[in-house]
């Protein structure tokens, strides 16, 4: 039996060493690996804080210069402050970890070069301290978002704070968040008593369950725009139109407000609705004053009618036999002939007067056919010829019967001066009623005239818009007014084969 082969101690150590080595260079691989995929840069530093290793990225598109030999507050720097760099240094005399240290270096276009450090104090076996490892990023484009959007924030703050709208920041169950300058002005209150607070702490119209409801027409909309009213803290109460709109910041869902004082603008359309009843029946009774005459021989028949009748009544009981059958039918005639008069007082009474009488279920036939009767002196007097077509069983429609009969008389004596260019005998006027498929009432007036100039039908229903030599502008105005308020629609056309036609419907109570 042989004896075993005695390997030499210094093979042994060789392999060992190179197994050492091997281990140690694939240890220093992936080190470097780490390093180029996870960071920007690499440093280690001695006892005194001096720099002895730095190791760049490649993915780095200009490595900054190696700052070997030299403490990182021996480099130039920007920032921080010298205040910033001594709690720094008593950190690293300490000995002790930090993270995320950001500091600034210039580059050579005058620009900064934002870094962010982190480390870790380094012990020998002893516990003798031998310096820092640790690893930094380049973080100039983070520091440059944060910038713009700081100035962003500032000059959004600066915008809202002069806005002269009311802005409010409100959470999802309504409390505020935010407000601005504006926003306190107005209601007399400071941030801190605002900000923390209910919508229902200021707004007379708004509760948990209006606000909810507000909060789903948000949901389904975008956009939702209110009126509502404000009490300040001195008591006072205005009115303000919301605009109300939903966005999510950080995964919460929060409201803003938008609101504006609409006083004046109240004020306004009151002063404008004043305006235009007095416009209305200023146009009213201009054109009573057109039909003078009509209204006298309207009067004047009846009246008539009942002086007939009383002296046949007189004579039938004043004969020596007294037939009184023929007298009380002569009696009866008379009481007719004064309710048509008083009717006839009554509805120039009605037209006349300021008021309009309360809204009421109208015949729209009927109605048209008590204008043609105060009109007919007035068509007689220019040899207009009226024919009618008005549709039976029409639905009625709700509204004020005087205004109504007010667009009616207006379009007619329209009509009537459109055709004083024809020859006495040519000028004919035709009205028409009808139904719709949508059960609405259409009525038309047309006219044989010189029709309507392409040019002006546009702007006929402006106010104060005339093609007369003495008009005002405004009867067609408030014609359109009155049917827009009675929620129909005026318009017009050509008449066929010639003149113009004037429609406007009207929606029916069985619509």
């Amino acid at each position: 039996m042989q004896d075993p082969v005695q390997v030499p101690s210094v093979a042994l150590d060789s392999n060992q060493r190179k197994r050492h080595e091997e281990a140690l260079r694939e240890s220093e691989e992936r080190f470097r690996t780490l390093v180029q995929f996870s960071f920007d840069v690499y440093w280690e530093t001695d006892a005194q804080h001096r720099f002895i290793r730095q190791e760049f990225a490649e993915t780095l598109a200009e490595p900054p210069v190696a700052e070997i030999g030299r403490t990182r507050w021996e480099v130039p720097h920007l920032e921080p402050d010298e205040e910033g760099w001594r709690k720094h240094r008593e950190m690293l005399d300490a000995h002790l970890p930090f993270r995320d240290f950001e500091h600034a270096r210039p580059t050579p276009d005058g620009g900064k070069r934002y870094v962010s450090v982190s480390g870790l104090p380094v012990f020998d076996e002893t516990g003798r301290f031998m310096g820092y490892r640790g690893v930094g990023r380049h973080i100039t484009e983070r520091k440059r978002a944060e910038q713009a959007l700081i100035e962003s924030e500032a000059r959004f703050r600066t915008f809202v704070d002069h806005a002269t709208d009311t802005f409010m920041l409100h959470s999802e169950d309504g409390r505020v968040l935010d407000v601005n300058r504006n926003a306190c002005e107005s209601l007399g209150y400071s941030r801190s008593e605002l900000v923390g607070a209910t919508a229902s702490f200021f707004d007379l119209e708004i509760d948990q369950a209006t606000w909810r409801i507000n909060r789903e027409r948000i949901k389904a909309g975008g956009i939702t725009t209110l009126e509502s009213r404000y009490r300040r803290k001195d008591g006072t109460v205005f009115p303000v139109e919301v605009r109300m709109r939903e966005f999510c910041e950080g995964g919460r869902r929060q409201i803003i407000c938008l609101s504006r004082d609409i006083t004046e603008r109240k004020r306004t359309a009151e002063t404008f609705r004043e305006m235009q009843a007095e416009l209305t029946h200023a146009n009213r009774a201009a054109a009573m004053g057109q039909v003078t005459a009509s209204v006298t021989h309207e009067l004047s028949q009846p009246i008539t009618a009942m002086l007939c009748n009383a002296e046949a009544a007189l004579n039938w009981l004043g004969s020596q036999s007294p037939n009184f059958e023929r007298a009380r039918q002569a009696l009866a005639s008379i009481v007719a002939d004064a309710k048509r008069g008083g009717e006839i007082i009554g509805w120039i009474r009605s037209l006349i007067k300021k008021t309009p009488a309360p809204k009421e279920s109208i015949d729209v036939n009927g109605a048209i056919l008590d204008v043609i009767t105060i009109a007919r002196s007035e068509l007689l007097k220019h040899g207009v010829l009226i024919q009618t077509d008005l549709a039976p069983g029409l639905p009625r429609v709700e509204g004020y019967r005087v205004q109504l009969q007010q667009v009616v008389l207006n379009l007619i004596l329209n009509a009537i001066e459109a055709m004083n260019c024809l020859d006495v005998g040519g000028r004919e006027l035709r009205i028409s009623t009808a139904g719709d498929a949508s059960s609405r009432v259409v009525v038309a007036v047309r006219d044989n005239g010189p029709g309507l100039d392409g040019v002006i039908v546009d702007r006929l229903f402006e106010p104060f818009y005339t093609t007369k030599p003495g008009g005002t502008g405004m009867g067609l105005s408030i014609c359109q007014s009155i049917i827009e308020a009675h929620g129909g629609r005026l318009w017009t056309g050509a008449n066929e084969p010639r003149g113009a036609v004037f429609q406007f419907n009207l929606p029916s109570q069985q619509g």
